[in-house]
């Protein structure tokens, strides 16, 4: 699933550009499964009818305002980085982004979506997911940083009874991986965004750190082969020993 076009964008305003084109076009697919439209009214007539002087940015920060209510992951800006910064977002641009809209298929497969959006904030895609095991409904699952939740959104995703709230933890380092998972957590019908967390890799080694006094039945992560931070013998399997440790 094609995202918003980022031809035009700068260097120096590309990342908010891309956080904010992702989180519009999740929006606008939470609105065609039953959100109340407001990106995806036709003609945006209530916003035209009461915008003023306002802008086509200025509507975005109203939406993502509205929406950090509940998820405030991946909607607050300054909850995911200090450089992240709306109001540099040109206006024509954003509206050229809004007339882009009709023409996506919100409809798309979540999996399609999820993988153009880990590219475009380029996180690691190469997962190996069929590797990972069936997860019961009383079953808990972390996500260690370095996926910003593709393998928890594989799982819930292809397996029943299995929801982002109840059976998982989405451990994040950065604002790009907090970002998918955020949308991971929204694109499944999570009602907030409590199941994700950021976590500096290195927090993990102290074993008073909120993530490692939880007990997991799973843990899973990137392969250090394909780029991750964590091996299995020497720190996951002590960090986690109840755990069984899946890295694809």
């Amino acid at each position: 699933m094609p995202l918003l076009d980022l031809t035009p964008v700068s260097d120096s305003v590309r990342p908010v550009a891309t956080w904010a084109a992702a989180l519009v076009v999740a929006l606008a697919r939470a609105e065609a499964a039953g959100r109340p439209a407001r990106l995806t009214e036709p003609g945006l007539s209530t916003w035209t009818r009461f915008r003023g002087r306002l802008s086509a940015t200025d509507l975005l920060g109203l939406l993502f305002e509205d929406a950090a209510v509940l998820h405030r992951i991946p909607f607050d800006a300054g909850a995911l980085s200090a450089n992240l910064r709306l109001d540099e977002l040109p206006p024509p641009l954003v509206a050229g982004w809004l007339e882009q809209l009709p023409t996506l298929d919100l409809n798309a497969p979540s999996a399609d979506f999820v993988l153009d959006v880990a590219r475009a904030l380029e996180l690691p895609t190469r997962l190996a997911r069929s590797e990972l095991q069936v997860v019961k409904p009383h079953q808990k699952v972390l996500e260690l940083p370095g996926t910003g939740g593709q393998l928890v959104h594989h799982l819930v995703s292809t397996q029943r009874d299995l929801t982002c709230q109840a059976n998982a933890v989405m451990a994040c380092a950065g604002w790009q991986e907090l970002t998918l998972a955020g949308i991971v957590a929204l694109d499944r019908g999570a009602p907030d965004a409590s199941m994700v967390v950021r976590v500096d890799p290195g927090e993990l080694r102290d074993p008073t750190h909120p993530v490692r006094r939880n007990r997991f039945d799973f843990v899973v992560g990137l392969h250090p082969d394909k780029g991750g931070l964590f091996r299995v013998e020497d720190q996951l399997a002590i960090w986690f020993p109840s755990a069984k440790v899946l890295l694809v």
